[in-house]
């Protein structure tokens, strides 16, 4: 594997990595909204 293949497999790697957690957070976030609007009507 040359540095250029390297290089572009380590991008695509964290780029996987960023929209991964970016995807993460996102039903993090989902969920407490949906604990919160739960908790409301009790």
């Amino acid at each position: 594997m040359n540095v250029l293949e390297r290089d572009h497999i380590i991008k695509g790697l964290l780029k996987y990595c960023e929209l991964d957690t970016l995807a993460m957070v996102m039903i993090y976030e989902f969920w407490q909204h949906e604990i919160k609007t739960q908790n409301k009507k009790i």
